[in-house]
């Protein structure tokens, strides 16, 4: 290192100098790896976002009485057709 002007490091000294950076490194790559992992389920429940309410506006066409709001049977179909059941 600079501060020292050439002198040898002890091995206790190397570790110290050098612990921040490489856990800094280590912790960058673990962050950055979590996210790229995570793109998979982001893209999966976008789909899945897209299928319910293209399902919805679909099944709400046929204007039944008392089937607006969440849990009624528009809802439920559509959720029942986009996880293929």
């Amino acid at each position: 290192m600079a501060d020292h002007n050439g002198q040898q490091l002890s091995a206790r000294e190397m570790v110290r100098a050098h612990t921040y950076p490489v856990l800094g490194a280590i912790a960058s790559f673990s962050l950055l790896a979590l996210a790229l992992l995570q793109i998979p389920q982001a893209v999966k429940t976008h789909r899945y976002n897209r299928c319910i309410d293209a399902q919805v506006s679909l099944r709400s066409t046929s204007n039944l009485e008392g089937q607006q709001g969440p849990g009624k049977l528009i809802d439920l179909k559509a959720v029942q057709h986009c996880e293929g059941l």
